[in-house]
């Protein structure tokens, strides 16, 4: 008969183990109608899934405790001010798991007890108590956008591109270590990412020497006109700015500096800047800032982009050089074949022939004769002609 009895116990233990409660609709948390089968989350043993697309939130006054949490694709959680949730407890840590573009806003109280996992994208809104008892594991690609408050009192762990962003005057404050993969990064307003214990990143990444985020960014703006594209960007306050490097990429992954631009200093008022890329080519060109204070931390905000029009064209500079300098050939679009080009003289001497496979090409260490010189380029796609002077 005891052996029945401990058989019946050990069955109901392991059912109430794998119990499941799924929010289903957009609404309030202790509404039954929102859950599959009515079956309200608000036990330590039910593991609690958000639906992809659902937003659910725990009203004031409101206390649940619960088990796993699990953030369906682009799913939301809202804590009001006295709400509180506990994802497990002291003896019995449980995680939360975030996957695409989910969203936490707490005003109120969350402990998690365990880990916080963030597959893909994470949106942190905290102006009341965020608390991870455990660590924070970002898979490979990961970011996390935060605002307010987040204490970690484990370690916090990124793959490789990670990407963390602190902005309105927020914290991250973790008690153990930090390590990071590959080109991961740091980047937003003023903000902090505190740590305890040590840290340690791969190449590429900016996040162990980022620690404190220097400038508030207000806007980063790339506007096309009729033939040159104007990035704009302004600051509403600065700490320790040295300055800011203008980045331009024609695919989104390969980027080159365009300009350099001083920053502001320490400033609480709103600043304002703007360049110009001249030579802009057609179609869709991405920039991006980078920005860096006297004490050498810095930060890369994320690119925009313009879609430039016009007519194809192509560019020689400088027009005027010397002997043994170089000459730049620049088209405005990325050619599909290789476009032959040829200088002559101004008698129509044949100087030099060679094809360009990209779109920028450059002829090093001229050593024609003093005088002006006529470039033509050619293919399927374009014909153009201009000109260029070497002096002694």
């Amino acid at each position: 008969m005891k052996k029945l009895i401990y058989s019946v116990l050990a069955f109901l233990v392991c059912h109430v183990a794998m119990s499941q409660a799924t929010f289903t609709n957009t609404g309030n948390w202790e509404t039954p109608g929102n859950w599959s089968g009515n079956n309200i989350g608000d036990l330590i043993s039910e593991n609690v899934t958000i639906s992809n697309n659902r937003s659910a939130l725990i009203n004031n006054g409101s206390t649940y405790t619960i088990g796993n949490l699990d953030f369906g694709n682009s799913s939301a959680l809202t804590i009001n001010s006295t709400g509180v949730l506990n994802v497990g407890n002291s003896g019995n840590p449980r995680d939360v798991t975030a996957n695409n573009s989910a969203t936490l806003t707490v005003t109120g109280t969350m402990i998690i007890w365990g880990d916080l996992i963030v597959n893909n994208n994470l949106v942190l809104n905290v102006s009341g108590i965020l608390i991870v008892k455990g660590n924070v594991q970002m898979n490979n690609g990961a970011s996390i956008s935060v605002t307010g408050s987040v204490d970690i009192e484990g370690d916090f762990i990124g793959g490789n591109n990670t990407n963390v962003s602190i902005s309105g005057g927020g914290s991250v404050n973790v008690d153990g270590d930090v390590s990071l993969g590959n080109n991961s990064n740091l980047t937003g307003p003023p903000g902090s990412f505190t740590v305890g214990g040590g840290c340690t990143q791969g190449g590429g990444s900016s996040f162990c020497n980022s620690s404190t985020l220097p400038v508030e960014l207000l806007f980063f703006n790339a506007i096309a006109t009729t033939n040159q594209i104007k990035l704009k960007w302004a600051t509403a306050s600065e700490l320790n700015s040295d300055f800011f490097e203008v980045q331009r990429s024609f695919n989104g992954l390969d980027y080159e500096v365009i300009a350099h631009v001083n920053g502001g200093g320490t400033s609480q008022i709103r600043i304002d800047y703007e360049v110009v890329d001249e030579k802009p080519r057609l179609g869709r060109t991405y920039y991006r800032l980078r920005q860096v204070d006297v004490d050498g931390k810095e930060a890369t905000y994320p690119a925009t982009f313009a879609e430039f029009t016009g007519e194809k064209n192509f560019s020689v500079y400088p027009s005027l050089l010397r002997k043994g300098n170089e000459l730049t050939l620049e088209l405005n679009f990325e050619p599909q074949v290789p476009a032959e080009v040829v200088i002559h003289d101004l008698s129509g001497r044949f100087v030099d022939r060679f094809l360009l496979s990209g779109g920028k090409g450059s002829v090093s260490n001229i050593n024609f004769g003093a005088g002006l010189y006529l470039v033509r380029i050619s293919s399927p796609e374009f014909n153009g002609s201009s000109k260029f002077v070497v002096v002694d």
